[in-house]
Formats: structure tokens, sequence, C-alpha cells
């Protein structure tokens, strides 16, 4: 059998024998079927979009040994027209359970499986946020030469949402300053895919996540009880669990391996690279530290060498935007390498993919029968390293505590895959960030200088006889007839968008002094910020109505400079802007002073959407707009 070309025996089986008995299976494409995006559908393929335009698929069935395996998992960025894909398939490959008291070692996938009888039925009550779906399993028992056949459709997969808060966070705010200023920040978005098996004493839940930023997390946790045969350790082996130090539990480890095949945007070619920093020669305030990156050349086990040292997989021919391989790097918050035995003392074993080679020891599969990742790596170890298989060991130490009485908290064993490079900005940049995209040469203002302003190429779009007439002499001498081209940042003309409107009871004002507002074409209801510029005062706010009109009298600020200025306002959630002229001085014209006047002076607005940054646009109403200079990493090797 192949995973790599999504061959199903298993499922096939379940589902011919189920439908047989009229019991509900996951649909099975057939083999002869052209290749789409995925081939699968119905209940096995999963797709989920999230709010900043993030999108995944994948497919997913239960195998009797793996557990929850995931086939064809894609996913496409925001603004891009097609899926690419990250891994051609994902599972666990072996689940390694030594004991501290050397009394057992247990290989929990291989032995025994997470599919099939071990499989647990979900309740709503262990799903209760999320989605249930249920799957087919047909298999059969032989025990003192009597053969038993099952049959079985139960909820197994529990799909759930999830956020994470503060996933960025920038406060244009200057060296020293103290003011509030806009706020870029978001809540991020994931969701996760959960079975539960159960195997002997022991619960585990096999958790894989996708997040809007392309991260793909995988996760065991166990829980259960501990067995009444673990009460077999000293002092020195285990711990003391119940009254006193009469009984001592014994400690053990949790080798999991997973076995992940990398697919990096259909490409034939992939490379994995090492990457180790070092310190160096003395600088001006520290010593240097220098990072250089190696391609393994060879299937290999690989440790690391220093807490600096990791590893990505990179698709050379694949490349973003910015010009930069695309690739996916390894993050591990933390994994304990149990010494124990050579197969779990690397942390990642590299090979090339090979239909065969299924599990990371004691392989179940015929045609290379009992092997392991040692020797998947020594048999090919002359080969170049071009279709990469990862197997990844995240281990855990599990020393018995009396908190493990009972039910066993669960304990979690984690470690990640992160895009590198996959986009050229992250895909959860909002708006006004957009044109931030290497070194910027100083600072940025986002409520004066929006990304939208600066990225059309023809910087006067609203004086088309300037364009259309560049040789004739009056277009020159007379550049101020046409009142809009003093004012270069319009970012939202041609954009398809109705402008919205703007008027005040009086363009020469005095601090202190209140005038009125009223403007339309804001979204209902919205609260729309009112800022004085061009050193960014805020003024006040105002509130739509249900139609997107605005009224209102405000004050200038009383430590507004004399000259001449601009009001501004922005609608926190459409992003819409509109402003008006406006000259402030200390001496005011009376007229002024008498507050807000039927007749007010009318001044066009333009509209400036800037979507994806809610919270960033509402926290826009406290404050206004300073600069926030972003440096980019450099690179580290020829990307």
């Amino acid at each position: 059998m192949t995973m790599k070309r999504i061959s199903r025996a298993i499922a096939v089986a379940a589902a011919a024998v189920a439908v047989a008995a009229g019991l509900a299976v996951i649909p099975v494409t057939s083999a002869t079927a052209a290749a789409p995006v995925v081939n699968c559908s119905g209940d096995a393929l999963i797709e989920k979009s999230f709010d900043n335009g993030t999108d995944w698929q994948m497919c997913w069935r239960i195998d009797s040994k793996h557990g929850l395996v995931l086939e064809q998992v894609a996913v496409k960025a925001p603004g891009e027209d097609s899926f690419r894909r990250v891994l051609d398939s994902v599972s666990l490959g072996q689940l390694n359970v030594p004991y501290d008291t050397g009394k057992n070692v247990w290989n929990d996938i291989t032995s025994y499986g997470f599919g099939n009888q071990y499989l647990q039925k979900l309740s709503a009550a262990e799903c209760s946020t999320g989605t249930l779906r249920d799957y087919g399993q047909a298999w059969s028992v032989t025990r003192r030469g009597v053969t038993t056949n099952y049959l079985r459709t139960i909820p197994s997969l529990c799909i759930t949402d999830t956020t994470r808060d503060m996933s960025y966070r920038s406060h244009e705010q200057s060296w020293g300053s103290i003011e509030d200023k806009p706020l870029f920040t978001a809540t991020g978005q994931a969701f996760n895919l959960t079975i539960v098996s159960k195997v002997d004493w022991y619960e585990y839940a096999t958790k894989v996540e996708f997040t809007d930023e392309g991260a793909i997390s995988f996760n065991l946790g166990a829980t259960g009880d501990i067995s009444y045969e673990d009460f077999d350790a000293d002092a020195t082996t285990g711990w003391p669990v119940g009254t006193d130090a009469a009984n001592y539990a014994a400690s053990h480890w949790h080798n999991a391996f997973w076995r992940l095949d990398f697919g990096l945007d259909g490409q034939s070619l992939q490379q994995v690279e090492q990457y180790d920093s070092t310190l160096g020669e003395p600088g001006e305030m520290a010593p240097l530290m220098h990072t250089t990156g190696a391609t393994i050349e060879h299937p290999a086990n690989l440790v690391p060498a220093a807490d600096t040292t990791w590893w990505r997989v990179v698709a050379p021919e694949s490349r973003n935007t910015d010009n930069h391989a695309r690739s996916y790097e390894f993050v591990f918050p933390g994994s304990q390498l149990y010494q124990g035995n050579p197969i779990t003392q690397p942390l990642i074993s590299v090979t090339n993919y090979a239909d065969c080679e299924q599990f990371a020891s004691n392989n179940l599969n015929p045609a290379c029968p009992n092997l392991s990742v040692l020797d998947y790596v020594a048999n090919s170890a002359d080969a170049a390293l071009t279709d990469p298989v990862a197997w990844v060991n995240s281990g855990f130490h599990h020393v018995v505590r009396d908190e493990d009485q009972s039910p066993m908290q669960t304990h979690w064993q984690s470690f990640s895959i992160m895009p590198r490079d996959w986009t050229a900005q992250s895909m959860s940049t909002p708006d006004a960030r957009t044109c931030i995209n290497g070194d910027t040469g100083g600072e940025i203002h986002s409520d004066e200088t929006p990304c939208e302003a600066v990225v059309p190429t023809d910087p006067e779009p609203t004086d088309p006889p300037a364009t259309t007439e560049p040789t004739d002499p009056p277009a020159t001498t007379e550049p101020t007839d046409s009142p809009e081209p003093t004012d270069p940042a319009e970012p939202g003309e041609g954009d398809g968008q109705d402008a919205p409107s703007l008027s005040i009871s009086a363009k020469d004002l005095a601090p202190g002094e209140s005038f009125a507002l009223e403007g339309a074409g804001f979204a209902p209801d919205e609260t729309v910020a009112v800022v004085l510029h061009s050193d960014p005062i805020t003024v006040g706010t105002l509130t739509a109505n249900d139609e997107g009109e605005i009224a209102g009298t405000l004050k200038v600020p009383s430590d507004a400079p004399d000259g001449s200025h601009r009001i501004v306002v922005t609608g926190a959630e459409s992003g819409l802007t509109a402003e008006v002229d406006v000259t402030i001085a200390t001496a005011a014209a009376p007229a002024g002073a008498a507050g807000p006047v039927a007749a007010l002076l009318a001044s066009t607005g333009t509209a400036l959407p800037i979507a994806a940054a809610s919270v960033a646009l509402a926290l826009l109403v406290a404050g206004g707009a300073l600069m926030l200079r972003r440096r980019r990493r450099s690179a580290i090797t020829s990307i």
C-alpha cells in the first residue's frame, strides 16, 4: 500500500462491508479518477476559511495502526488564486514507551494501534464547541482459532475552531513617546482536528492544529489512569503516589514519532537545510553571532548541535514575490530525547519517500518488515535527499505525581512547522501595513501616508490634463486651477467606492473654539474619529446614524498650533475617510466663536478601505498615528 498515492485498502474494505449493512461511511474516491486538487469529497474532505483570507484544505481518514491520517494538506494564502501543497501526508509513526524500571517497553502504534477497537467514540460533551464527524471501520480479531468480524461507525473526529489573543501587536509610537497612537493588533484564528484512542490504561488524544498564519502544530496528549501494575518502582525509578512513601509509581517515556511526508508546492525537488548560530568576534556592544546554513545532502539522523540549531524543508524552485524560496521550519518548544535506545536519540531523521517505510520502528509493511528509521537512513545513505520524509521524535519523560490520580491530567507533547518565506509578508498583514516590505528607510505614518496612497504608479491620478497634455505650457503654469492636485494623499480615488462628504461650519478657527461638522457616506452606526493634522491631535469622535451620516459640535484642541491644518475623519469599521482644510489662529474671527452656523462649507472626502484590521481601526479612534520602523531580518543563506 502507498500513502503517497492515497491508497485506502482498509477504508475501502470497511466501506464495502458497511454499505452492505446499510451504515454510513466516509466516501472513498476512485483510485482511477483524474487527480484533482484533492481527491476526496464529502465528509472525507476538510476545508476551512479564516477571516484574514487564509484557506486550508485536506483529506482525512483513520488507519487501524496510525490512527488519524491527513493527506494532501494544502494552504491558500490571502490574495493567491490557488492552494499550495504543504504535506502529502502526516500521521503518527510510532509511540515507544520504555519504563524507567527496565521491566517494560511498549510500542503502542505497531503492537496495538490507534484505530479499530482502540479508537474511542467521542461524546458531544468532549467536543462541546466543535463539530463531530463519523468514521466507519471494519476489522477481524482471531483468538484461539476463532475469528470475529467487527463493523462500526462512530463519531470519532472533533473539529474545533480556536482563537489566540495578540496574534500580533504594533503600537506606532515614536521613541520615548507616551501618547496613544494607532495600535495594530488582532486575535488569531485556528482550527484543530482531534481523535482519542485507548490503549490499556492510557488514553491518547491525537490533535493537529492549523492557523491563519499557515502554521501546523502536532500534539499528542496522554491521559487515563495509572495502572496498578506500574506501582513496582523505587525512589530512583519512580515517584511516591499515595500516602507517605509506601508505593512508588514507575516513571516512563512517551516517545512519539510523527511521519511528515513533505510535498511543498508540488515541487519535485525539496531540500533539508540545517542552521547553526555560533558566537564570533567582539562587536561594538556584544559579540557577533553568525548563523550559517548547510544542505543535508543525504538521508541522515539529526541531533541538534546546540539550542540554536534548527532545520527547514525548502523548495528551492518555488519562490515568493520577494524571490525567496518557500519553506517550512521546524519549531520545538521542548522535546526530551530518550538516550536508552538509538532510535530515540535523534530529534529528526530524514529519508527519501519510500512506499514501504510506514513506521519508525517494528515496521509492519511486508516489503521492508521490522525495520526502523535507522535502517531507512543506513540503507539509502548515499542517495541524494530530494523527496524528504521527516521522522520527528517528540519525547516526554513522565515522572508520575500525586495529581495524576484520578483521572490523570492530560499532558501534551508538541512541535510545529512554521512557514518561512512562504509569502512575502505575514498572511495576517493588515491593509495599512501592506506596503511595508523590506527596509522602509524611515518611520511610517499609516494615517497620513497609508499603504494605499503609495501603491499607485501615477502620482496624480486625479489630474487628467497633467497626464494627457504634458507638453502644454498652460498645464504647467496653472497647477492650482483644480483643488484636487494639492492633496496627493487621496488613496480611495478610482476604487469604485462612493467617497464620503464632510462639511464644517467655519474654516478659520482658534484654539478652544467650537465648530460643527456634518458628513455622509460612512458605515451605519460606526464610530468616526476626528483628528487634526499634520501633527496628529485627536479632536474627538462622532457616531454615524443608520444612514451613515454624522453631525456634531467639537472644539479645536487648546494646544493646536497656528497655521494651516487638515481635519481628517475616519470610520472605525469601514476605514472611509474625508477631510477639510482649516486655518487656526490665536486671534480667531468673532463669527467663529459664536459656534455652529447654518451655512456649512462642503469638502469632498475619499474612500480609504482598510479591511482586515478591525481591532486596529477601532483603536484608531483613541489616537492619531505615528511611525513604526520595521527592519527585515537579514538573509542567512542564499535564499
